[in-house]
């Protein structure tokens, strides 16, 4: 049985490391034809991967690529891999070369691009390559001629039916190791996983929009609950991360799914992803009974205009108060999720969405608010192509892409972008809840984060009220004490 690798590069971001879903399940749909590895480079090093390439000499090696930093990191791998030896056939999928597969398909390094979804294009492409067929025959794929000349066959919108997936393969990776790197209190072991894909809202700054075109489609509540229950059983799982896109959209599916767990006792937690105009006090009152304990929310904005008339998310900053109000009923914690400089957004709305998180922080005290982030334009998206119709710059190579990066401001309509980053930086300082942080870790990075806190709170807090920026002298002293902790 000839030999497959699939990676997940790093993502340059610092940020929480999940289990690698999208890898697993491609590992379950292809294991019965190839011998799977799975290796995790935010969690391995490049020269890991190189040993295991020249040790297992792999038919392929795929990589999971998004938009950002991570595609440096996968070009520079490629190289490497084609050096080891030149016959290894390099696959890429993911969303950005769904939105750019001729663009990805130029750089030398790359032999295959998978477009969409990737389950049974990978399959049906690691069986020709296997066999030495005609690729022209396989949906959803980009590759290069033997004299070099790009094709692109047919791309399909059909997607698979979410019941008809085997489980992931939840053994080919250590899930102990994402759990310990993802449980924050004593006694919870946590893993993250996904009852559906997509979402039907037509946002207009949201990938869903074009990858998914809309769809949404689940798994059924008992196969969703026998990944749970296997999880659970096998792994000790107590708290879970459901990272579906809108987990509620389907409310009989989710009754149904809080049932299940009802029914057979389990004693577990889990969150989920949601928007607030789904927020009904007896419908999450029964999630609540079956372990529902936070929810995961995308305000984007405290202004209406943006909401509505930019953005399409089709809510209000209304309906955002009164879900958290329900949740504040229901003392359900919630992780709220806003936006600055969006196109055409003024200062004063700017000031409106900052406005409603202090506000929504006065109503309920297990909300909780990610930093503000600064609109990035996602490709594929209409707010994108309103972007460069706004002067945005976008890059014009692979290479390019590898250089952008979240945490800075990109859009050229800002005219100030060093205030955008500044907010964005001291964010986290003006929404600390003190409810919702453990005490008891007493390492250096803690300390000096709860000591920067109490010192720097009063001034943030003073600057967001206020829309005063000026001599940021206290962000200075809080970055050098964030690179002295470490982080």
């Amino acid at each position: 049985m000839n030999k497959i690798i699939l990676v997940q590069p790093e993502n340059g971001l610092n940020e929480t490391i999940y289990a690698p879903l999208g890898l697993i399940s491609l590992a379950a749909y292809v294991r019965n034809d190839f011998e799977v590895k799975i290796v995790d480079l935010r969690l391995e090093k490049l020269r890991s991967l190189y040993k295991i390439v020249e040790s297992q000499q792999p038919l392929a090696v795929g990589f999971s690529m998004l938009t950002g930093s991570c595609i440096k990191q996968i070009i520079e791998a490629a190289k490497e891999i084609k050096k080891i030896n030149p016959e290894i056939k390099i696959i890429v999928g993911g969303i950005h070369p769904t939105f750019f597969p001729e663009q990805t398909i130029k750089n030398s390094a790359i032999d295959f691009v998978v477009i969409n979804e990737g389950e049974k294009t990978l399959l049906d492409l690691l069986r020709a390559i296997e066999s030495s067929a005609d690729f022209s025959a396989i949906d959803n794929l980009a590759w290069k001629r033997g004299d070099g000349q790009i094709q692109i066959g047919k791309t399909t919108t059909e997607f698979l039916d979410m019941n008809t997936l085997p489980m992931p393969a939840w053994d080919l990776i250590n899930v102990e190791r994402y759990s310990n790197g993802l449980s924050r209190n004593p006694g919870e072991r946590v893993i993250d996983f996904y009852t559906s894909k997509g979402c039907p809202y037509p946002c207009a700054f949201c990938y869903n929009l074009n990858f998914n075109r809309r769809k949404w489609r689940a798994k059924s509540a008992e196969k969703a609950f026998e990944e749970l229950e296997f999880l659970h059983n096998k792994y000790g799982i107590n708290y879970f991360i459901i990272h579906d896109d809108n987990f509620v959209v389907d409310k009989e599916r989710a009754l149904k799914f809080a049932q299940l767990i009802i029914d057979k006792g389990l004693k577990i937690q889990y969150s989920v992803d949601s928007r607030v105009d789904y927020f009904e006090e007896e419908f999450f009152g029964k999630l609540k009974e079956s372990g529902m304990c936070e929810l995961r929310v995308g305000c984007e904005s405290g202004s209406n205009r943006i909401l509505k008339d930019i953005i399409q998310k089709g809510i209000t900053a209304e309906q955002t108060l009164k879900a958290v109000e329900v949740a504040r009923k229901l003392d359900l914690k919630l992780i709220l999720s806003f936006v600055i400089g969006w196109p055409t957004e003024t200062i004063g709305e700017r000031q409106q969405t900052i406005n409603l998180i202090l506000k929504i922080q006065k109503i309920h005290p297990k909300a909780a608010i990610y930093p503000l982030w600064i609109y990035i334009p996602y490709p594929g998206t209409p707010l994108f192509d309103k972007a460069v119709e706004m002067g945005f710059k976008q890059p014009q190579s692979l290479e390019e892409w590898g250089n952008y990066f979240w945490g800075k401001a990109h859009i050229p309509w800002l005219k100030n972008p060093e205030e955008y980053e500044l907010i964005h930086a001291l964010s986290p300082f003006a929404w600390y809840n003190k409810k919702l942080v453990s005490l008891k870790n007493k390492s250096l990075k803690n300390v000096v984060r709860h000591l920067a806190i109490k010192f720097f709170r009063p001034l943030v807090l003073f600057r967001f009220k206020h829309n005063f920026w000026k001599f940021p002298l206290d962000a200075k002293i809080i970055v050098f004490l964030k690179k002295m902790a470490g982080k």
